[in-house]
C-alpha cells in the first residue's frame, strides 16, 4: 500500500514550495521552460502575434465587405420592390393599389431613395394623379401623403424636378382641397401636400401669395373683420370659423404658417395687425389643433416682424406693437397676452387630461414668445450624434412640417 505524502516540518519529500533555491522552473510543452520562453522565444511570440493581428484585420475587412454586400443587396432588393409597387398603382383591383400605396409610403418614410425615384418619377407622378382624380377615399389619402414624401426626397437633390412635379399636380390638389364634397381627411392631406410642395419648390412670391389667399378661407381669415373694422362698423361677414373648421382648419393654419416664413418681412408687416386680430379670435376655437396652430402662428408673426410691446420698449403708448424699425401699429396687446396666459393655465374638466397638459405646455411657450421674444429652445438629438437646435419659431415650423409628412 503506497504511503501518503508527508507534510511535516522535517520531511524531505512533499510538494516543493515556489521560489526555493536550486529548483528550475518547470518546462512547458515542447521542452521550453519559462526562462526559454522569455529569452529565446521572442521571435516566435512576435510571429504569433503578427499572425493573429493579420487574421483579425482580415476578419474585419471581410466583415466590412460582407456588410457592404448585404447593404447593397438590400438596396437593390428595395429598388426592385419600389418598381413593383409603382407598377401596382395601375392594377384594376383596389386592394392591390391600396397595398402598393401603403408600401411606398412606409418605405419612403424611413428610407432615403431619391435616385431610385428619379428613374420612375414620371410614371409615379402620372399614377398618383390618376388616383387623386378617380381613386377611392383611402387611396386619395395615401396618394396625397406620398406626394409630400416625393417632394421631400426629390427636392433634396433636384429642385427643378420637384418644382416641375409640384406645378403639374397643383391644379389637381387645389381642386380636391376646395371640393366640399370630398372627405375631410382627403382635404387635410391635400392641404399638407400643396403646402409642402410650394415650400420645397422654387416658387415665386406671387405664387406663394396666391396660395396664402387660397388657404385663408379654410380657417376664416379672409372673411373675418379686424377689431378696427368692427369698431368702425364696416360691412362684411365678420365670420371666424373657430369652432367648425376642425382638422381642415388646423391643417390650413399650419400650411399657411409654413408659407409665410418664405415671405419678406415687409409683406408681413403690412398684414401683421389684421392677422393677429383674427388669429386671436381663433384661440377660442373648440378644436385643440386649431388653438395650438393659431397660437404658434401668432408667435411666428411676432418673431418674423420683430414686434415688441411698446410699454417694454419705453414708449408711452400702451397696447401697441412697436416695430424695431420705428414704425408702430395699434394692436390690443393686453388682450392678446391675457388670452395666452389664460390658455396656459386653463384646466377644463371636459378636456382630456393629455389635451390639457399639451395646451398648457404649448401656450406657456407662446406667451413667453409674445411677452419676452423667446424662441422654443428645443434640442433634437439626431441618429449620427449631432444635435439640431430649434431656437426660433421659424425653424420649429419647418421641422414640424417635415416631421408631419415623414411620420
Amino acid at each position: 500500500m503506497p504511503k501518503g505524502r508527508s507534510s511535516g516540518k522535517n520531511s524531505v519529500k512533499g510538494t516543493p514550495k515556489r521560489g526555493l533555491p536550486g529548483l528550475r522552473p518547470p518546462k512547458r510543452a515542447g521542452g521550453m521552460s519559462d526562462e526559454d520562453s522569455v529569452n529565446g522565444g521572442d521571435t516566435g511570440s512576435v510571429l504569433s502575434l503578427s499572425s493573429e493581428r493579420g487574421s483579425f484585420e482580415e476578419g474585419v475587412e471581410n466583415g466590412n465587405s460582407l456588410e457592404n454586400e448585404v447593404s447593397e443587396s438590400m438596396s437593390n432588393n428595395l429598388e426592385e420592390k419600389l418598381s413593383e409597387w409603382i407598377e401596382g398603382l395601375t392594377e384594376k383591383a383596389a386592394s392591390v393599389r391600396l397595398s402598393s400605396l401603403s408600401n411606398l409610403t412606409m418605405s419612403l418614410s424611413s428610407t432615403f431613395l431619391p435616385e431610385a425615384l428619379m428613374g420612375r418619377k414620371e410614371t409615379l407622378r402620372d399614377n398618383l394623379e390618376k388616383i387623386l382624380k378617380r381613386g377611392q377615399r383611402g387611396e386619395q389619402v395615401l396618394a396625397s401623403t406620398l406626394l409630400s414624401l416625393l417632394s421631400l426626397q426629390v427636392g433634396a437633390i433636384e429642385l427643378d424636378v420637384a418644382t416641375e412635379d409640384y406645378n403639374l399636380l397643383k391644379p389637381t390638389l387645389q381642386s380636391l382641397l376646395l371640393d366640399h364634397t370630398a372627405p375631410p381627411l382627403v382635404r387635410v392631406k391635400c392641404c399638407q401636400a400643396i403646402s409642402m410642395g410650394a415650400f420645397l419648390a422654387d416658387s415665386s412670391l406671387d405664387d406663394i401669395t396666391t396660395l396664402l389667399n387660397l388657404l385663408e378661407p379654410l380657417f376664416g381669415l379672409n372673411n373675418a373683420k379686424s377689431k378696427d373694422e368692427e369698431e368702425s362698423g364696416s360691412k362684411g361677414e365678420g365670420k371666424v370659423v373657430g369652432k367648425t373648421c376642425g382638422s381642415l382648419g388646423g391643417a390650413a393654419i399650419a400650411g399657411w404658417s409654413l408659407l409665410i416664413t418664405l415671405m419678406p418681412a415687409e409683406f408681413l408687416l403690412r398684414k401683421a395687425k389684421r392677422w393677429i386680430d383674427v388669429l386671436q379670435k381663433l384661440l377660442d376655437g373648440g378644436e385643440l389643433e386649431v388653438r395650438l396652430n393659431a397660437g404658434e402662428a401668432v408667435a411666428l408673426i411676432v418673431e418674423i416682424c420683430q414686434l415688441e410691446d411698446a410699454e417694454s420698449s419705453g414708449e408711452e403708448s400702451k397696447g401697441t406693437w412697436s416695430m424695431r424699425n420705428g414704425n408702430s401699429e395699434k394692436v390690443d396687446m393686453g388682450s392678446l397676452i391675457f388670452k395666452l396666459r389664460e390658455l396656459s393655465v386653463q384646466s377644463h374638466k371636459y378636456q382630456a387630461k393629455r389635451d390639457r397638459r399639451t395646451q398648457r405646455h404649448n401656450f406657456r411657450d407662446f406667451l413667453h414668445a409674445v411677452e419676452d421674444g423667446e424662441g422654443p429652445d428645443q434640442s433634437i438629438k439626431l441618429g449620427n450624434g449631432e444635435v439640431l437646435e430649434l431656437d426660433t419659431w421659424v425653424k420649429k415650423r419647418h421641422y414640424d412640417a417635415i416631421c408631419q409628412v415623414s411620420l
